[in-house]
C-alpha cells in the first residue's frame, strides 16, 4: 500500500497549501488530530468585516438606505460589510469615536460630537438640492396659551414648562434650540420636564396633545399642519428659526483595512450616483440628491458642541 506523506489542502479563496503528514514523535498524539491542526493553522484568517453605520429613525428603514454604500466600501476594502444601526445619532457618535464603526452616514449634530476624534474624517457630503436645502431649518413652538412670544421670555419662564424634544443628537429636533436657548440664558435642562418625542412629528404631535408647551422639531411638520389644519396651527406660536442646516457628511475611520481614499474616490466619481441615491431616500434633509459633493470644512465650522 502506498504511504500518503502529504496532503494538499484548497482555501476557500482558491489558494492550496501542501500539508506534510509526519509520524508524531510524541506518544500519544492521534495522527488524525495532528490533520485537523494542521488544516487549522493552514485556513486562511477570515477579514473583520467593514462596519457601516448611522443611527435608526421610524420613518425610514434605514438598512436598506445603507445597503449600497455598504456594497461599495466593502468591495473597495475587500472585506465583508456588516450593517449597524444605532438607536440615536449620540449612540452613533459615541460608537464612532470608540471605533466601533468603519463608515457612517452622520447627522449634524453626530458629527460635529465625532469631528475631533482620532482617525476620524469626512470624505463626502449629499449635494442636496437648493430648495430642500432651505426648508431643513429647527423651529420652537409654544402653545399659543402660554402667552409666550419670544425666546427671552421662553428662557425666563422655562422651570414652569414642559419640553418635547426629538432624539438625544437631533439636529434640527434639539441641538440648534438648545444652543438657542443657551443664548437666551437658558437650557433643556431648565425645563420643568423633558421629553424625547422619538420623531418630530411625534414632538409636534405632543404640543398639539397638550403634553407638552414649548416643542423642538424641524420646520417641515410645522408647514405641513399650517397647510393642512390651520385651525389647530392657529393655536400654536412660532417663536424661533435657524438658519438652514447642512446634512451630516459621510464619516470614514482611517485604517491599515479601511482604504478612505479610495472610498471617498468612488463616492464623489461616477459611482456615488446610486449610492447618493439609496441615501437620500433614507434623511428628509437630503431628499432628491443624486450626487456627492466634497467636504467643505468651512461650511461646518459655526456648528460646535458644548
Amino acid at each position: 500500500m502506498r504511504r500518503i506523506t502529504e496532503l494538499t489542502y484548497y482555501a476557500g479563496t482558491g489558494e492550496s497549501f501542501i500539508l506534510p503528514l509526519v509520524r508524531p514523535t510524541v506518544r500519544g498524539i492521534d495522527p488524525p488530530m495532528l490533520l485537523s491542526l494542521l488544516l487549522s493553522l493552514a485556513a486562511p484568517v477570515q477579514a473583520e468585516p467593514l462596519r457601516v453605520g448611522t443611527y435608526s429613525y421610524p420613518r425610514y428603514d434605514r438598512r436598506i438606505a445603507l445597503g449600497p454604500i455598504a456594497a461599495l466600501a466593502g468591495r473597495i476594502a475587500r472585506r465583508p460589510a456588516e450593517i449597524v444601526l444605532l438607536p440615536t445619532p449620540t449612540a452613533l457618535a459615541e460608537a464612532l469615536c470608540k471605533g466601533e464603526v468603519d463608515v457612517a452616514m452622520t447627522n449634524l449634530g453626530a458629527f460635529v460630537e465625532v469631528r475631533d476624534c482620532p482617525n476620524l474624517r469626512a470624505i463626502a457630503v449629499l449635494d442636496t438640492p437648493p430648495p430642500v436645502l432651505d426648508r431643513y431649518r429647527g423651529v420652537l413652538l409654544v402653545r399659543r396659551e402660554t402667552g409666550i412670544d419670544t425666546l427671552d421670555t421662553l428662557g425666563k419662564r422655562a422651570s414652569g414648562l414642559r419640553y418635547s424634544e426629538v432624539l438625544p443628537g437631533s439636529t434640527s429636533g434639539g441641538l440648534v434650540q438648545a444652543e438657542a436657548l443657551r443664548s437666551a440664558g437658558s437650557a433643556p435642562s431648565a425645563f420643568a420636564t423633558r421629553r424625547m418625542a422619538g420623531t418630530h412629528e411625534a414632538a409636534l404631535a405632543d404640543l398639539i396633545e397638550g403634553r407638552a408647551d414649548v416643542a423642538a422639531l424641524t420646520e417641515d411638520p410645522w408647514r405641513r399642519l399650517q397647510a393642512s389644519d390651520p385651525a389647530k396651527a392657529a393655536s400654536l406660536r412660532p417663536i424661533w428659526r435657524s438658519a438652514p442646516l447642512p446634512p451630516g457628511p459621510v464619516v470614514c475611520r482611517e485604517g491599515p483595512a479601511t482604504p478612505c481614499a479610495e472610498i471617498q474616490a468612488a463616492l464623489l466619481g461616477t459611482e456615488g450616483g446610486a449610492t447618493a441615491v439609496a441615501l437620500a431616500a433614507g434623511w428628509s434633509e437630503a431628499d432628491g440628491a443624486t450626487r456627492f459633493m466634497a467636504y467643505d470644512r468651512a461650511r461646518y465650522a459655526a456648528f460646535r458642541t458644548r
